[in-house]
C-alpha cells in the first residue's frame, strides 16, 4: 500500500483525483502511476469512462484495482458534461479533473494541500499552478513549440516556491486573451464548480477557460509558483490536435473574448491594449490554421481564414511580409487559390 492508502484507513479523504476517460489505453498506466504515488495526504480515484471502445476500464481494474472507484457511463456524454460527471461523483470538497494521458508528480496533491492551507482564511474556487508539457513518448516538449501554460507568477522565497492568493476577481487578469492554465495542474472546489454551475457543455475547446473565468470572478483563486508538478501530454491524437481540420477551437475562442470584452475589461487600465493584443494572438493562430490547411490542400479553409485573421488584426499583414517563406505561400492563397494549391499543396 502506498501511504496515502494507509492514512485513508483512519481518517476521511482530503481529495478526488477524477480521471475522465475515453479511448485512453494507450497512456492510462502511466497517468494511474503517478496518480496511486501521491503521498502525504488522503485521497479517492475515481474514473469517470464515456463509453471507451479500447481496454480503458480494464486497465483501471487491472492497474488500480479496488484503489479506484469506476463509473462506466450509461452513454456518451461528451467532455463537459464528463468532468461535470467527475465532480458530482466525487466525495471530498476539492477535486482534481486530471486528464488521461497527463502525468502527476508524487508530492503534487500534498503542495496543493499547503496552498490550500494557505488560503483558508479566504473562499476559494480553485489552486493551479506551473506544469511542463510532455510528448507522446514523454521526452519535454520545447516552450517555444507548444505553451505549457503556468509561469504568470514568478517563485520565490525558499526552494523556489510561493503561493499566491488572489480575491474574487482579481485572478481574471491572468485570464484576459489567453489560457495559462492547463487543466490536469488545478484542483477546484465542489462548491464553486455548483456555483457558477459548471462546465458548460456548448463549448468544447474553451470549456476550461470558460469555466476558470466564471470561477474567477466570484471566487479566490490560490496560484502555486515553483517546481511544476504535472507533466501535460501534447500529442497528434489529443482533443486539441481534432480541431485543425476546421475553425471551431477559433470560433470558440472569438466568442470567449468578446465575453471578456463585456464582463471583464470595462474599467480597466489599458483595456484597448489588452483586446489588441489578444486580437492579434487570436489572428496569428488564424495564420497558422491557414498555413496548415494551405499545405493540406484545403484552400477554401485557408482562405476563410486568411480573411478572418486580417480582418481581426490588419497589423498581421505586416507579420506574412516580413516572412520571406509566408509571404509567397499567402500572396497566392488570396491572389490565385489554384496555383497557390499546385505549388504550395503537400496532398501526398
Amino acid at each position: 500500500m502506498t501511504p496515502g492508502a494507509i492514512m485513508r484507513q483512519s481518517r476521511e479523504p482530503e481529495f478526488t483525483v477524477a480521471i475522465p476517460t475515453y479511448n485512453g489505453a494507450r497512456h492510462l498506466r502511466e497517468s494511474l502511476c503517478g496518480v496511486l504515488a501521491q503521498t502525504g495526504v488522503r485521497y479517492d480515484v475515481l474514473v469517470c469512462d464515456d463509453r471507451s471502445e479500447d481496454e480503458t476500464t480494464e486497465i483501471v481494474r487491472q492497474f488500480a484495482g479496488d484503489r479506484a472507484r469506476i463509473q462506466i457511463n450509461s452513454e456518451r456524454l461528451g467532455l463537459a458534461e464528463n468532468w461535470n460527471q467527475c465532480v458530482a461523483l466525487s466525495r471530498t470538497d476539492w477535486v482534481s479533473v486530471f486528464h488521461q494521458d497527463d502525468v502527476m508528480k508524487p508530492w503534487h496533491l500534498a503542495v496543493t494541500l499547503n496552498a490550500i492551507e494557505a488560503g483558508h482564511r479566504q473562499p476559494l474556487g480553485f489552486v493551479a499552478g506551473d506544469s511542463e508539457t510532455i510528448d507522446d513518448e514523454g521526452r519535454p516538449v520545447d516552450p517555444s513549440i507548444v505553451d505549457p501554460g503556468g509561469n504568470i507568477i514568478p517563485a520565490k522565497g525558499p526552494y523556489g516556491l510561493r503561493v499566491t492568493l488572489l480575491g474574487p476577481g482579481k485572478f481574471t487578469d491572468y485570464l484576459i486573451g489567453r489560457n495559462p492554465l492547463r487543466c490536469s495542474a488545478v484542483t477546484l472546489n465542489r462548491k464553486a464548480h455548483a456555483d457558477v454551475g459548471g462546465f458548460d457543455p456548448e463549448f468544447r475547446y474553451v470549456v476550461d477557460w470558460d469555466f476558470w473565468l466564471r470561477v474567477a470572478r466570484r471566487w479566490g483563486v490560490a496560484w502555486r509558483s515553483g517546481d511544476p508538478s504535472v507533466l501535460v501530454r501534447w500529442h497528434s491524437r489529443s482533443e486539441t490536435h481534432r480541431f485543425k481540420g476546421g475553425t471551431d477551437d477559433l470560433d470558440e475562442t472569438l466568442r470567449l473574448l468578446s465575453d471578456i470584452s463585456t464582463k471583464d475589461l470595462p474599467g480597466l487600465p489599458g483595456r484597448k491594449a489588452l483586446i489588441r493584443d489578444a486580437n492579434q494572438r487570436l489572428a496569428r493562430a488564424f495564420l497558422n490554421r491557414a498555413h496548415d490547411a494551405l499545405h493540406a490542400g484545403r484552400v477554401d479553409l485557408a482562405r476563410n481564414c486568411l480573411k478572418r485573421g486580417i480582418a481581426l488584426s490588419p497589423r498581421l499583414l505586416a507579420t506574412i511580409a516580413a516572412d520571406p517563406r509566408l509571404a509567397p505561400q499567402m500572396a497566392a492563397l488570396a491572389l490565385a487559390p489554384c496555383l497557390a494549391k499546385r505549388f504550395f499543396s503537400r496532398t501526398d
